[in-house]
């Protein structure tokens, strides 16, 4: 079914869309036909690299908490390290250091590193506010492959939290959550293997303060790679790969070029109102898939006074106020909510009918309500 509705999707965007979509097609139909004569008729070029050699570089934290209040489990002075969690009352201050070190064969690098303490408000969409403050900052020269340059850090997570809370009772609050992290920032400059670099890479540990305890990054070296060119290969070693791309790139645009337009010509691209209907009442029926379960009514209980109403949605309303669940007769196509003596019905479109008449989509408990009646009822039929 979510395929139907994708592709009924599909059909009315391309219908809404159409002559940006053939514009499109004919854009990459001629890019495929340029790249595919410049592949086939162009001189062979030096157009490719063999694959490239890699440096890299690792950058990694330590941490650690000393013990600074009397307790019954840590003697005061107590180092705590590179735990997952620690106490905020008795270990109030997180200290450690960050290290980074490059491998290579050859090198001599500067490496300016600068740690700052971030406290941000943000979700998966977006950020919406920080504050940052420098650490330290240092610089490490004549740093050769294998050589560490260290700066080290403390945070009072206390302090930080009252910041946080500051920041947002002056915003009137905020959205998002606040998120604590010490950001290392390195600057490299000098040469490696012979080639000249110079690039920034940043590494982050996160602190989570959850009231009397407060979280951290378990320590670990965060590994990156530096491409360097290799030796250069000619056009010729990448053979066919190269117009075939663009062959495929023309036919598959002139294709989907051609089926655009004899659909549109012939009236089927547009999604028809059948099935527009179809897919608000399948939506409309997983809306209230809560309150709705399958079965079937009893011959008896059918011939009670029947209330007709117009859609699903108000004969859920009705068995909300009756405090009923709505029954989905899937032989007769129609549901029902049984209330006392009344019965009401509902009952789908005919164009409804024809196209889902024979499967439901739709997953639940399947019963047969029977007749509910009172001992006065009993009474009354005998």
């Amino acid at each position: 079914m979510n395929n139907d509705r994708l592709l009924v999707r599909a059909r009315a965007a391309l219908d809404e869309w159409y002559v940006v979509a053939v514009v499109a097609l004919l854009a990459l139909a001629l890019i495929g036909g340029w790249g595919t004569y410049a592949a086939v008729a162009g001189p062979a070029e030096e157009t490719s690299r063999q694959p490239a050699e890699t440096w890299s570089a690792t950058g990694s934290f330590d941490h650690g908490a000393e013990v600074q209040q009397e307790n019954e489990v840590y003697p005061v002075g107590t180092q705590l390290s590179d735990r997952a969690v620690y106490f905020t009352e008795i270990t109030p201050e997180l200290a450690g250091n960050f290290t980074y070190r490059y491998d290579a064969d050859a090198g001599d690098v500067t490496a300016d590193v600068e740690l700052e303490r971030v406290i941000r408000s943000a979700d998966d969409e977006q950020e919406y506010w920080e504050t940052n403050e420098t650490i330290t900052e240092t610089s490490a020269e004549g740093l050769e492959p294998g050589e560490a340059a260290t700066a080290d850090f403390a945070v009072d997570v206390p302090a930080t939290v009252n910041e946080s809370e500051r920041v947002e009772e002056s915003l009137g609050g905020s959205p998002g959550s606040v998120e604590t992290t010490v950001v290392a920032t390195v600057r490299i400059e000098g040469t490696v293997d012979g080639e000249r670099v110079e690039r920034t890479e940043r590494y982050d540990l996160g602190i989570a303060p959850d009231g009397s305890t407060y979280s951290v990054d378990e320590p670990s070296a965060d590994r990156g790679t530096q491409d360097r060119p290799g030796a250069p290969a000619s056009a010729d070693s990448a053979g066919f790969v190269g117009p075939f791309g663009s062959l495929l790139l023309l036919f598959a645009s002139v294709c989907g070029l051609g089926a655009l337009v004899i659909a549109r010509a012939n009236g089927t691209l547009a999604p028809s109102e059948g099935e527009l209907e179809r897919l608000r009442a399948q939506y409309e029926r997983e809306e209230f898939d809560d309150w709705i379960s399958r079965g079937s009514l009893p011959d008896d209980v059918r011939e009670r006074s029947q209330i007709e109403v117009s859609t699903l949605e108000d004969l859920v309303d009705v068995a909300i106020d009756c405090d009923r669940r709505v029954i989905e007769d899937e032989s007769a196509d129609e549901y029902y909510v049984v209330d006392g003596e009344s019965l009401y019905v509902y009952e789908p479109k005919e164009f409804e009918k024809s196209e889902s008449q024979g499967e439901s989509p739709f997953e639940g408990e399947e019963f047969t309500v029977e007749p509910v009646t009172d001992g006065s009822e009993s009474g009354d039929e005998e």
